[in-house]
């Protein structure tokens, strides 16, 4: 059964806004916690060892200018570089800070997470290069070039981790050789001046610096006709156009090549639009294009051997022809949701500061959606979701068994999305059937408390647990998704749900149902209320994981001191 139905965009709203605008959980990598001890461990530390790890992770740079913006916003001026951070932090408070900070797997199951590691290697390329390149820039300094190329992505960085559709719709884009400014317009709205401004406001308050806020305003921004020239003509020989003159020299103008270089080059080393890009940054810079590109390889390479594989080392190892596949987000129609079913479902854009800049060479524009989500009486309780998802991302433990966290995340679905019902199905251990053990909403002589999923026909739950996925039915698509199913077993779902699998690692645990029930008639569920069940399912995903591994780890240290005891025993 193919599972597939028309794909739509379904453009963040103003709570997507809200929850992105709040967003300060900024996972730092791995690797950077690894590191950061390894240091700690050796008789020597400095500024400079600490700030050279610091300085690989634009995350834990992010964190530390926030830190100090709450501390002392004056001296944000005065800060460029990691080593500065550090300095006005004090050594112990950022090791403390590296310490408390979630961290992100850089080889994570997640879509979402892979997306966001491989955007802050991408981040730390581009601050590479724009350092690199200010060398050739009278007037700019290395150290501020380095530091603002570095964090200008950082507006775009939450919507992997909070709200993913946006962010996987621009990369899908980009992966398919499209455009830069089209391409955030499709994912998220028209870069307008409502819209330019929420941007800014967003850079502003995640206290980038200065540079990287004005680069939302307009402008700063070469028209379409100075990006054909810039392409063609180096910036020395323009004549006869002042504004790109002045454009050019900038420190805006490199910040922009460098991310736009950086992210290009991570989809595909040798696709079009990355040669585009490298063109045009050698006639900023007054060199030849092929310099341009070694000079990308070299900082790659300098990264990748640091650990940072998911940069553009992965285009570079690839054929010279091909480009990293981005699969398309799973949207929904804002008036009447569609709901395909969407594989390897993500946590929570990436597509750094490429959103400013115009379209070089005759690109079309994709079609906006100009639905909008109707309003209802419903409402988020977005403080007992911050908290609830906080818990099941960072203190998997504290639920003690699956079966406190199961009902943990029902009430999250009732009372904190504001849905009427739901219940989990949990399949047998041979994988034939799947009964729902855990409900919320349901009357005790509700026949979905004795429903019996049968998973061994070819039917949409089967297809739901062979991978992470959800589905959201609807009466437009309720006869094709539930075909297979037999009619006594369909009679007694909703009429609109929505599920998901839940997973424990690679093992399926079972599925998540959610709605509003089946004699509701009221106004159905918004595409706001899928994506906050979707987070929430795959919160509880990554939280079953977490506490299967800690059981695992107290039952062999427990059986390990079973042992002991019993040798010292017979020993004795």
């Amino acid at each position: 059964m193919t599972i597939n139905t028309r794909k739509t965009v379904c453009q963040p709203d103003s709570d997507a806004w809200s929850d992105v605008e709040d967003f300060r959980d900024f996972r730092i990598l791995a690797s950077t916690r690894r590191s950061f001890r390894a240091l700690l461990g050796k008789a020597s530390l400095s500024f400079e060892g600490l700030a050279e790890i610091a300085e690989q992770d634009p995350a834990i740079c992010l964190h530390m200018l926030l830190r100090i913006a709450k501390r002392n916003p004056k001296s944000l001026d005065q800060i460029s570089t990691a080593a500065g951070c550090i300095s006005l932090l004090g050594m112990e408070d950022v090791v403390l800070l590296v310490k408390q900070l979630p961290v992100v797997q850089e080889s994570s199951n997640f879509r979402s997470e892979r997306n966001y590691v491989a955007m802050l290697h991408t981040a730390a390329l581009a601050g590479r290069l724009a350092g690199q390149w200010a060398k050739l820039k009278p007037g700019m300094n290395q150290h501020q070039a380095h530091w603002a190329a570095m964090l200008a992505s950082a507006p775009f960085w939450p919507w992997h981790l909070v709200h993913v559709e946006a962010s996987q719709a621009v990369l899908h884009q980009l992966a398919h050789n499209k455009e830069i400014l089209p391409t955030i317009e499709y994912g998220f709205s028209d870069l307008n001046k409502k819209h330019r401004s929420r941007w800014q406001g967003l850079a502003k308050k995640l206290s980038l610096p200065k540079v990287c806020q004005s680069m939302w305003q307009q402008f700063q921004w070469p028209k379409f006709e100075s990006w054909l020239t810039l392409r063609k003509i180096k910036a020395i020989n323009i004549e006869g156009d002042k504004q790109l003159k002045h454009q050019c020299q900038q420190s805006e103008m490199l910040i922009y090549c460098a991310n736009m270089l950086a992210m290009h080059y991570r989809i595909g080393a040798y696709r079009s639009k990355s040669k585009r890009w490298a063109n045009i940054t050698a006639h900023l810079l007054n060199l030849d294009s092929e310099s341009v590109h070694q000079q990308v390889i070299t900082q790659s390479l300098l990264l990748a051997r640091k650990g940072m594989l998911v940069s553009s080392v992965n285009s570079l190892l690839a054929p010279r022809n091909s480009c990293m596949p981005y699969l398309p987000a799973i949207h929904c129609d804002q008036s009447v949701i569609k709901m395909s079913m969407e594989r390897d479902v993500p946590i929570a854009v990436t597509a750094a500061i490429q959103s400013v800049i115009s379209s070089p060479a005759g690109v079309k524009t994709v079609p906006k959606n100009t639905t909008q989500e109707v309003p209802v009486s419903r409402k988020i309780d977005q403080q007992k979701m911050k908290k609830l998802l906080h818990q099941l991302d960072q203190e998997s433990t504290s639920f003690g068994d699956w079966h406190t966290l199961m009902r943990a995340v029902l009430k999250g679905i009732t009372e904190g999305i504001g849905l009427n019902q739901a219940y989990i199905a949990v399949q047998n251990k041979q994988g034939t059937k799947a009964k729902v053990y855990y409900q919320q909403g349901l009357a005790e002589t509700d026949p979905l408390c004795k429903l019996v999923l049968d998973l061994n026909s070819n039917n949409v739950f089967k297809k739901i647990l062979d991978k992470p996925a959800s589905l959201m039915i609807t009466a437009q698509n309720r006869s094709k998704m539930l075909k297979n199913l037999p009619s006594e077993q369909a009679s007694l779902l909703p009429n609109e749900f929505m599920m998901m699998s839940l997973f424990s690692g690679e093992r399926a645990i079972g599925i998540i149902f959610a709605g509003l029930g089946k004699n509701d008639h009221s106004i159905p569920v918004q595409p706001s209320e899928y994506i906050a069940f979707k987070n929430l399912c795959m919160h509880a995903s990554q939280s079953l994981s977490k506490l299967a591994l800690s059981t695992k780890q107290k039952s062999s240290a427990a059986k390990s001191s079973a042992n002991k005891m019993g040798t010292n025993k017979r020993q004795a």
